[in-house]
């Protein structure tokens, strides 16, 4: 009952604000920054607020994204079934996640809300629904961030928890169950 108000809520507060805009998706480069592109003018890049994919490439990020697996997954010899930690691991959760956004959103027109620009001139957008999905399949990691609703971030956790407890995406110790 509780997950249903808050869906609920979280639906009423998205249909409340007006401040919506629409671009088609024209690039993905990884599962939390794409090229969006309005009309006719050019695309411009885009990073999802409020989520954090995996890398698809070694870089200082992935470094910590390796360490937030080994969280995730701690390595226990008296199992046969460990957790592989590498950087290899991290690229492909990464390439995973960028796989689920370039087939369901590539060339299609999206809803999306603006929050300024990051330090790399990206635009922070919230995307209807993508956000989200990506939280819920264990693809993407809650990051928080105040400039997103209180309802929203609720809903992140919750979604971030059962894909947790359903062993989803990242969560998952073979890192296969992708929906």
């Amino acid at each position: 009952m509780k997950k249903i108000i808050l869906v609920l809520a979280l639906v009423a507060s998205l249909f409340a604000l007006d401040n919506w805009d629409e671009a088609k998706v024209k690039y993905v480069l990884d599962g939390d920054t794409l090229m969006l592109q309005k009309g006719d003018n050019e695309p411009f890049k885009v990073r999802l607020i409020a989520i954090d994919t995996f890398e698809t490439k070694i870089n200082e990020r992935a470094a910590l994204q390796l360490q937030t697996l080994k969280d995730i997954h701690p390595n226990n010899p008296q199992h046969k079934d460990r957790y592989v930690h590498s950087f290899n691991k991290v690229m492909e959760l990464g390439n995973k996640a960028k796989d689920y956004v370039q087939n369901k959103y590539l060339d299609r027109v999206v809803k999306y809300r603006s929050y300024g620009f990051d330090k790399y001139d990206r635009e922070l957008v919230w995307i209807e629904v993508l956000n989200f999905s990506l939280v819920r399949n264990g693809l993407a990691l809650y990051y928080p961030n105040n400039q997103i609703s209180p309802q929203e971030k609720a809903y992140l956790l919750d979604l971030s928890r059962e894909a947790n407890l359903e062993k989803r995406g990242i969560y998952n110790r073979l890192g296969n169950d992708f929906k």
